[in-house]
């Protein structure tokens, strides 16, 4: 069986297919400003039998999934209801799916107390017991969100690289807005992954990495960790498999 997942984010969605043995291939994204729905009409489809889809974007995904039906490709779509995880929090209905299968693939990797950040449009934080249940987390912007509003505010200000620069103290405005923009938000993971530790008091919590900028910050972190690019993904297919093996 060969399955295509979509992952339906605010500004891009990623995709892979899943081959024998669930096995994941590399994972493609595209650009919100691209159009979605006319690449997936156009996408090549004849050796895929099943399509799951993880989406924070009802218009996209409802589209999406129309047009997969009419071409007789069976869909499953991950919502809250269907997940099969103890979310312990005032409205379930509010929980984002990427996070949902943030903590799927987690559960699935690493078993409970877990520390999920996911470097996406937004920085998320999902914590999880021992049991697997998901507790809460935090959401704050993300890394690239709160540069580019910088820069958009700031006439004088040009568009930087992504990187972290050598020193912390900056030399030229390029180094200083690099600076400011990865240094705080390295320093802010290392304040929330120790704030949390200790709220929820864990003794040795995993502490998963994934999304966009993940890589970037996990070169720096030095604070025991994994990064797995593909934990949303792993999430996506324990869930559907879960669902439909019940």
């Amino acid at each position: 069986m060969i399955i295509l997942c979509l992952d339906i984010g605010n500004t891009s969605v990623s995709y892979c297919e899943i081959g024998s043995n669930n096995h994941i291939q590399s994972i493609k994204r595209l650009s919100r400003s691209e159009n979605i729905i006319q690449f997936f009409n156009n996408y090549d489809i004849q050796n895929i039998n099943q399509i799951i889809i993880s989406s924070v974007v009802p218009d996209i995904s409802e589209q999406l999934i129309e047009n997969f039906k009419i071409k007789k490709i069976n869909v499953f779509e991950i919502t809250y209801r269907n997940c099969g995880i103890n979310l312990k929090v005032t409205d379930p209905s509010e929980v984002g799916n990427d996070r949902i299968c943030n903590v799927a693939g987690a559960n699935k990797l690493y078993g409970g107390e877990c520390i999920v950040i996911d470097f996406g449009t937004a920085t998320t934080y999902d914590i999880t017991d021992k049991e697997g249940s998901f507790l809460g987390g935090a959401i704050a912007p993300g890394i690239d969100v709160s540069a580019d509003n910088l820069i958009s505010k700031a006439s004088l200000l040009k568009e930087t690289v992504y990187k972290f620069p050598e020193s912390i103290i900056g030399d030229s405005t390029e180094s200083n807005i690099q600076s400011g923009v990865m240094f705080s938000g390295l320093y802010s993971v290392k304040g929330m992954i120790n704030h949390i530790i200790d709220e929820a008091n864990f003794l040795n919590p995993d502490i998963i990495l994934t999304g966009g900028f993940g890589k970037l910050i996990s070169n720096q972190l030095d604070i025991k960790h994994t990064y797995n690019e593909k934990l949303t993904i792993e999430g996506m297919i324990e869930i559907y498999q879960r669902t439909n093996n019940s």
